[in-house]
């Protein structure tokens, strides 16, 4: 009887060790795709980032040009550089 026992708790332990180690194999996917996810969202910002650079630069110059205008000479030289070339 003793023997039925100890295999009946054998058997019990396999089940829970299987069980274990699907639910330890989803836990490491999971975690690969929040790196992976993290990873991508970081990289678009940086990409972002790099290709606005340029154009925030030409913004930020414009505003301290604009700021720097003391006569309407200056005005008109200023609007004559942000005018696009045709």
């Amino acid at each position: 009887m003793d023997d039925d026992r100890i295999e009946e708790i054998l058997e019990k332990q396999k089940e829970t060790l299987i069980l274990v180690k699907k639910i330890w194999r989803a836990e490491k996917w999971r975690r690969f795709w929040t790196v992976f996810r993290y990873a991508v969202l970081i990289g678009a910002a940086f990409g972002a980032f790099y290709f606005a650079a340029p154009y925030v630069e030409r913004f930020m110059n414009s505003v301290q040009q604009f700021q720097n205008i003391k006569n309407p000479q200056d005005l008109q030289k200023f609007l004559e550089q942000l005018q696009l070339p045709k």
